[in-house]
């Protein structure tokens, strides 16, 4: 059964993709419009034609104006934002920066990413605090029962609380504004990896009261590569130190904000992905960014449920709740990623992640802009052909 999304436009000439490939993993390393290309080698031409000049008098200005554009996108301010190369940095910005002490818990789910974990990890073990991983439910249903299942790992000893906004294995967006109202009024830090999330879902950070949030702009916003922001409360900022001292600390007078003299003005660093930033973001919005998620998630929720049919396995969530947007995952039959291995891509240039989570073989879908309801059939097609 063919999939049919009503008003659906593919926009696909707005890449460079291999038209021979079937991409359903934007998920990983993202994809860069052929315009914010453009952008991008807009920057480099102008900084190569005079690198003095423009390190010294243009750079600064201009990181300015793409983090005021980025602060409007994700519901801050630009004094709350400094940019990083990606979700990893920020998250050891901040695991660096947490005054921890012996006995401490870093409370998290069992569904964080290796990298950002790892950086936690590494800071607990060197303050001799716990880093507490707490079990979450897979396959979900209702996200109140989810957090009390979560909520259950909090003792009084833990003082931060560290999560994905939507995890990478699983794809869920985890309750973000519920865990942190928790967490506030309990006296906890919260610790957010969004690299998923910015151009994924909405973002209103401020709003949400978190207090540390990091989040790629290579992924879902579609930038060009090494390029990720940290967001930090106002009342939190006092407390982080910088991984590298370079030019843009003083130690006479400060700025308005730690992030901004720890992050912008790390040596020679090229800067032209930070300011290809803006023009990512007006590429979403000259699409009708609200009305274009809208139907890439119908698509999405489409193609899950033609899986779910025809395995005869039920989803992994159910619809509403909003527990994912434009990635999915879905459960194939016991054995699948064993049997699959690299076929989907050998044999037909799909490309699509197939792995075992929580003793469940899924298959996680990544769609974007650039998908088709043709590609969906294709894959639904080929894992029938596979698995059946």
């Amino acid at each position: 059964m063919e999939v049919n999304i009503p008003g659906f436009t593919c926009h696909r000439d707005q890449y460079s993709l291999d038209p021979d490939v079937v991409y359903l993993n934007h998920g990983s390393f993202g994809a860069v419009p052929i315009l914010v290309q453009e952008a991008f080698r807009f920057w480099h031409r102008r900084m190569e034609s005079n690198p003095v000049h423009f390190m010294s008098e243009i750079r600064g200005p201009a990181i300015a104006d793409a983090r005021r554009v980025l602060a409007r996108f994700v519901g801050t301010r630009p004094s709350n934002l400094g940019f990083v190369n990606n979700a990893t940095h920020g998250v050891n910005v901040v695991a660096h920066s947490l005054p921890l002490e012996p006995g401490d818990e870093v409370l998290a789910t069992n569904q964080e990413y290796g990298a950002t974990q790892k950086a936690v990890l590494y800071h607990c073990q060197k303050a001799r605090a716990q880093y507490k991983i707490q079990e979450v439910p897979f396959p979900v249903q209702d996200k109140e029962d989810w957090l009390e299942v979560f909520w259950q790992g909090v003792t009084s000893r833990t003082k931060v609380i560290f999560f994905s906004h939507i995890t990478s294995s699983t794809a869920l967006t985890l309750p973000l504004p519920e865990i942190c109202r928790r967490a506030r009024q309990a006296g906890i830090v919260t610790l957010v990896d969004g690299a998923h999330a910015p151009g994924h879902i909405e973002l209103q950070l401020d709003r949400w009261d978190v207090d540390f949030y990091t989040g790629n702009c290579h992924k879902w916003l579609s930038s060009p590569r090494g390029c990720g922001f940290l967001y930090a409360n106002p009342r939190y900022q006092d407390i982080l130190e910088p991984l590298i001292v370079s030019h843009g600390w003083n130690p006479v007078q400060n700025s308005e904000s730690p992030l901004i003299d720890y992050l912008d003005w790390q040596g020679t660093q090229d800067p032209c992905a930070i300011l290809s930033v803006p023009s990512a973001i007006q590429y979403l919005y000259d699409l009708s960014w609200h009305e274009l998620r809208r139907k890439i998630h119908a698509l999405a929720s489409a193609t899950r449920n033609q899986l779910s049919d025809l395995f005869r396995l039920q989803p992994v969530c159910p619809d509403g709740q909003g527990w994912y947007s434009q990635m999915f995952t879905a459960r194939l039959p016991d054995g699948s990623a064993a049997k699959l291995g690299n076929r989907l891509w050998q044999d037909h240039r799909i490309i699509v992640p197939v792995m075992r989570v929580a003793d469940h073989d899924v298959i996680r879908v990544s769609l974007k802009e650039y998908n088709s309801p043709e590609d969906a059939d294709t894959l639904v097609r080929v894992l029938e052909s596979e698995l059946k």
